[in-house]
């Protein structure tokens, strides 16, 4: 009887067999490679969208508030400056006090200071019914203002004929014959220095008809772009609060409108050579004609391309009317930067609340 014959797979077969597995392997990762770039580029651009759409809103948020509790009459309540004191600190010497201010960053990102009252009532000024003595923590005002215990208000002139001084509740508003007291003692009360003379180089006195507006907890706080990221810095206390990474420019500038019209009519950069004159560092009057800011944001994806991806310049927003507007800021790259992605968003913000006090 013949044996069974066993016939088995050659060296040859096998070697054949694994060429064509290895190039199969190969396709196969070149694929998932390719595919797996495409993702990180979809996801890094969808997040610097995202970035770019959170940290523009964050700003438009504040800057349309900017002023709120500032203005009495169609008038900035403190054109003359404000006394601010804060933890044994001079904050403010008399220093100005203005609802939104731009500074201008040069070739780096510019920055966005703004102020407002916190208050649901920080609109309606309450009137002073008793003068007050110097050395005294006690306002007497006609209403309460809606103040409570740690709230802080400012102090002013209806026409703004006196320096500002920004005190704090030590307690609540006490109902007296002639009024409402407002007491602003010191100690836990960080805003109230023990006696204003010792801090301050005009510590005004206020008395019938001057006015209180309270501010809730004072907002005051700047726009700022720390290691690639839209922060948030409390300008009383200090505290730095970062908001959104990959931020790497912010741009802005003042829409403008002539005297007696209430249209914009000329857009210009925070500086002393914009075509709108110097605005660097703008006046109290100057400031009221300013009713709406530009604002640019740049996002950045986080994923490195391999190939250059962006242009050598990002320009910030479109055309300009080169007659009237200071030109579109212009972000440079290098080679290195290049190899990322950038979204670009704009926006124009009306200030409402300069708006309405017209």
């Amino acid at each position: 009887m013949k044996g069974t014959v066993q016939r088995g797979v050659t060296l040859i077969e096998l070697l054949v067999a694994l060429l064509i597995g290895s190039l199969a392997a190969l396709v196969i990762q070149q694929v998932m490679a390719v595919f797996e770039g495409q993702k990180r580029t979809s996801g890094s651009g969808s997040d610097a969208q995202v970035n770019g759409a959170v940290a523009l809103t964050s700003i438009e948020r504040e800057v349309r508030q900017a002023g709120y509790g500032l203005l009495v009459g169609g008038k900035l309540m403190c054109p003359l400056g404000i006394n601010i004191h804060y933890n044994g600190v001079t904050i403010s010497n008399g220093g100005a006090l203005l609802p939104i201010r731009i500074t201008d960053g040069g070739a780096g990102p510019d920055t966005i200071d703004f102020v407002r009252s916190s208050a649901e009532v920080g609109a309606l000024p309450t009137s002073i019914v008793k003068n007050m003595p110097n050395t005294s923590a006690e306002i007497t005002a006609d209403a309460t203002a809606g103040l409570k215990q740690a709230m802080v208000f400012v102090v002013g002139a209806a026409d703004g004929s006196k320096i500002c001084t920004l005190m704090q509740m030590s307690q609540d508003p006490q109902l007296t014959g002639n009024g409402w007291n407002l007491q602003h003692n010191p100690g836990q009360y960080l805003y109230n220095p023990p006696n204003p003379n010792n801090v301050y180089a005009i510590a005004p006195t206020y008395g019938i008809g001057d006015v209180v507006i309270n501010m809730g907890s004072f907002i005051q706080r700047r726009f700022v772009i720390l290691n690639e990221r839209l922060t948030e810095i409390d300008n009383i206390v200090g505290a730095v609060s970062p908001l959104v990474d990959q931020i790497i420019d912010l741009q802005a500038q003042y829409g403008i409108v002539d005297a007696g019209s209430q249209q914009i009519a000329h857009w210009c950069d925070a500086t002393a050579a914009s075509k709108c004159g110097d605005w660097s560092n703008p006046s109290s009057t100057d400031i009221m004609r300013v009713r709406a800011l530009r604002i640019a944001i740049v996002a950045r994806s986080i994923q490195y391309e391999k190939e250059m991806v962006s242009p050598a310049t990002l320009t910030l927003w479109g055309e300009v009317d080169a007659a009237n507007d200071d030109a579109s800021p212009v972000r440079a790259l290098t080679d290195e930067q290049r190899h990322y992605r950038y979204k670009v968003y704009t926006t124009i913000i009306p200030i409402r609340n300069l708006i309405w006090s017209y």
